[in-house]
């Protein structure tokens, strides 16, 4: 009876295989979107390019809350009963060939290494690969050094395809990697570099708009087109700047982030909005700390929050104990506190009784899940009354 079993499962598991295969080539643009950093923003800019352009488009972002960008535009929430899982993707397409999409945008969703190379040669098998960058984060699954992560990365390389990315320091590891699966890697271009564009003023990561330039020209879409999208879709999002609200008497100033979770995209952030906005003192570090990212903890005390830039470091999240203790091990105990991990609002009275000004800033960092999603939603909330 086991052995029966056994054989249907497998009869069942090849024609499944084959029918994912036909479904794939029914959909001749598919474009699977990996790296640290950046990849729900190149999702959505590619995919609203691609729908302006009246190609009939699904895309999927993975982040904190999962979503499906349909071809009017829309959105659906993915509602998972367990944890995330690759098999996820196979329903993607599945659902792709329903609405006869003549497009795929996906957010790789894995991390380890094996999982990125099924989740490519098995699940999507795009004709266009994206990987944005290769940044100091996930060495408890990718590798202990960016050469490793970007090992990691490299197995989300098209099999005789293109891929366009937008890291400068590995685009010849990418390119080999690439001639070895019989495609070609380039590296993000701007098509239209004497074109004067307000882009670069309104959107901090610049290098995610010239990825997306380089693969809707792959595509051959209308340049024009492509601008008018990008820049419709960055100017109704929401970008990265200094969310400034009054709260008990006092002006707070608050760039949030904490989705960037690696230290060079945090660094980034904050030198080019306070650079833009300025940043009225004491200056507060808002570290959200995750108890399973022991790396990303010590990355962030050991490269940015131990700089004399900050006042103060405020911790906050799981095991915000054991960060405390390791920066006590770096800084003057003087200027690091724990908060506790309670609601925003609760929280930011404790900050406020830490500053006694009538203003001050706070750079939220580290970690977007629990505490930092529901920091962000407080401000942008508060600053929209």
């Amino acid at each position: 009876m086991e052995i029966f079993f056994l054989c249907l499962m497998m009869i069942y598991l090849a024609k499944e295989r084959i029918c994912h295969k036909r479904r794939l080539n029914r959909i001749p643009i598919r474009i699977h979107v990996n790296g640290t950093r950046g990849k729900s923003s190149v999702v959505r800019l590619i995919a609203a390019a691609l729908r302006r352009s009246g190609i009939r488009t699904l895309a999927k972002t993975t982040g904190t809350v999962p979503r499906l960008i349909l071809p009017d535009g829309s959105e659906e929430i993915i509602r998972r009963k367990s944890s995330a899982n690759i098999l996820e993707q196979m329903a993607v397409i599945r659902r792709a060939d329903s609405m006869k999409a003549e497009a795929i945008v996906i957010e790789c969703m894995a991390l380890d290494p094996a999982l990125q190379f099924v989740s490519e040669t098995e699940m999507v098998r795009s004709t266009v690969g994206v990987i944005t960058n290769v940044r100091p984060d996930h060495f408890e699954v990718m590798g202990k050094n960016l050469d490793e992560v970007a090992e990691a990365l490299s197995q989300s390389v098209p099999l005789r395809g293109v891929l366009v990315t937008g890291d400068r320091r590995y685009l010849p590891f990418f390119s080999q990697v690439a001639s070895g699966r019989g495609s070609r890697a380039v590296l993000a271009w701007n098509p239209d570099q004497d074109a004067e564009n307000s882009l670069n003023e309104i959107h901090l990561f610049r290098d995610n708009i010239d990825i997306v330039r380089s693969v809707c020209s792959l595509l051959g879409l209308d340049p024009a087109v492509t601008a008018q999208s990008i820049e419709e879709t960055v100017l109704t999002g929401r970008d990265i700047g200094i969310c400034r609200i009054l709260f008990r008497g006092r002006t707070v100033h608050f760039v949030d982030a904490f989705s960037a979770n690696d230290v060079e995209s945090t660094r980034i952030i904050q030198e080019r909005v306070l650079a833009r906005n300025g940043s009225p003192r004491p200056l507060f570090a808002l570290f959200n700390n995750r108890a399973d990212r022991p790396l990303r903890m010590k990355s962030f005390v050991d490269d940015l929050l131990t700089e004399d830039l900050y006042d103060h470091v405020a911790v906050i999240g799981e095991g915000r104990h054991l960060a405390q203790r390791y920066l006590q091990e770096k800084i003057a105990k003087e200027r690091i506190f724990v908060l506790p991990n309670t609601s925003p609002l609760l929280l930011l009275e404790s900050l406020i009784r830490q500053a006694a000004c009538p203003e001050f800033t706070i750079v939220g960092m580290g970690n977007e899940k629990g505490l930092g999603e529901r920091i962000s939603q407080f401000f942008a909330e508060a600053e929209a009354q």
